[in-house]
């Protein structure tokens, strides 16, 4: 078991020393790329993928910066397809936009995203609504208990006709524009080592020390819940 951790971490550190000497070499974006696509050892692929991306940003009238807190595999577990997502904007735009992605948090995660994203330094970002409230008030209706806690619940909630006449406007005021909302599942609760209990139920949370996102609803009903919730800054949280 030791041994394989070992494996592991080596590989890590020897993919990314790849992922820089090929980022400073071919640049970010070709990087990125060969990292997700499986052929960052490739440099035939590399060098195709470098000049393909180099004509599409010299054919471009825009450049659009997209940032994420998330690693490119983290399509797994948070949907957010952000090479998809590139190429979906490059065609629609016929390519007019060029799509130049930021992942894992490089720029910046929760608050600080938020405000690149607010003063126009970068021009799209994917940011969870619990870190994104301070922003914009007006989304932190999602935190309100069991209103959405099933996910088909939750995608009929944000593309209902009530959010887009009620949400997006005041979401729009405050020098936003919602692309798409995503779906990652309820909102869970996690117990450290050594607590000695399970939290199944409100009660549980009693006295209980609560690391939350800067959502003041959820702060408040937890505080209601007889839990102390504290904020921390997300990119200081553990992922």
């Amino acid at each position: 078991m030791m041994r394989d951790d070992r494996t592991t971490r080596a590989q890590l550190l020897e993919e990314r020393r790849r992922f820089l000497e090929v980022s400073g070499r071919l640049g970010f974006t070709t990087a990125v790329l060969g990292a997700s696509g499986g052929f960052l050892w490739s440099e035939r692929a590399l060098a195709q993928t470098a000049a393909d991306e180099e004509a599409r940003q010299k054919a471009a009238k825009h450049t659009m910066i997209f940032a994420t807190e998330y690693k490119l595999g983290a399509y797994k577990t948070y949907p957010i397809m952000q090479e998809a997502f590139k190429e979906n904007l490059q065609n629609a735009s016929k390519g007019a936009l060029y799509v130049r992605l930021h992942p894992a948090g490089q720029l910046g995660v929760g608050a600080a995203l938020a405000q690149k994203v607010q003063g126009g330094t970068v021009q799209g970002g994917a940011l969870s609504l619990s870190n994104f409230s301070p922003f914009a008030p007006v989304v932190d209706v999602i935190n309100i208990p069991f209103w959405c806690g099933e996910n088909q619940r939750f995608a009929n909630l944000v593309t209902s006709r009530t959010w887009a006449d009620e949400v997006n406007p005041k979401v729009n005021a405050k020098n936003y524009k919602p692309m798409f909302y995503y779906t990652v599942d309820p909102r869970t609760i996690a117990a450290r080592k050594g607590l000695g209990r399970v939290i199944r139920s409100p009660d549980d949370m009693r006295g209980i020390k609560m690391r939350i996102p800067p959502s003041k609803l959820l702060g408040k009903f937890y505080q209601l819940a007889g839990a102390n919730p504290t904020i921390v800054p997300w990119g200081e949280t553990p992922t």
